[in-house]
């Protein structure tokens, strides 16, 4: 997150961009890890509706599904590092070319 938040400095529209992506992956698995702990909770305390094999159905599911955002999360935090290096050397061949044309 912290290379994000670097981009976001060299480029507020691609920063901002990826920052807003890992955000929001970051709030879905918060929101599995909470179904989760309920769903879990629900069946101790009702011995309920749900047979156990429903409830642990439902428990893979959601741990896939929190699995697969973790996997997109950290591919989205290594996109946001590789732009935040191409970035520094475009920034660096820019100045580069900028000072050979002022000379």
């Amino acid at each position: 997150m912290e290379n994000a938040q670097n981009t976001a400095q060299l480029s507020p529209v691609a920063g901002a961009s990826l920052s807003a992506a890992v955000e929001r992956l970051d709030n879905a698995l918060n929101a599995l890890e909470t179904r989760m702990r309920d769903l879990k909770e629900r069946s101790e305390t009702q011995g309920g509706d749900s047979s156990p094999t429903e409830n642990a159905a439902e428990a893979r599911r959601l741990q896939g599904e929190i699995d697969a955002l973790k996997v997109r999360e950290k591919a989205l935090e290594a996109a946001a590092s590789e732009a935040f290096e191409a970035l520094g050397v475009a920034a660096k061949d820019i100045r580069q070319l900028l000072n050979e044309q002022a000379a």
